[in-house]
């Protein structure tokens, strides 16, 4: 089964969209509370998806994408955050993040996401 990784600091409140994740990808949802723990999850749980919220406090959500890419380059990821879209791009850019999520993300954004996914990995 896959795995799905939700960093966040206010994960409780995410409770709609990981729900919605749930019902449509096949996977295990495991959730964090920092970027650290999000780093540890990825090391030994080798997830299909990390969604990272932009306000860990203890990284960047860049910084933390860059990190995972160094643990494994096929995790796929997002991020959940209220920058404007031009300085979401600038501050991301190369990263190969699927899709920004607003910051308390939505279940119509999981389906939104998960078809990302699907495109990108031919399965959900």
């Amino acid at each position: 089964m896959q795995t799905i990784v939700l960093a966040s600091p206010q994960v409780d409140r995410w409770q709609a969209f990981s729900n919605a994740l749930t019902s449509i990808i096949q996977a295990d949802i495991v959730t964090v509370r920092s970027a650290a723990d999000a780093i540890e999850a990825a090391q030994t749980l080798h997830p299909q998806l990390v969604v990272v919220d932009a306000e860990l406090g203890d990284l960047t959500a860049a910084e933390l994408i860059r990190r995972l890419l160094g643990i494994d380059a096929m995790i796929n990821t997002a991020v959940a955050s209220g920058e404007a879209e031009a300085i979401f791009h600038e501050e991301t850019e190369g990263l190969g993040i699927l899709m920004k999520l607003s910051p308390l993300p939505t279940s119509a954004e999981a389906g939104r996401l998960a078809e990302c996914l699907r495109q990108v990995t031919g399965i959900v």
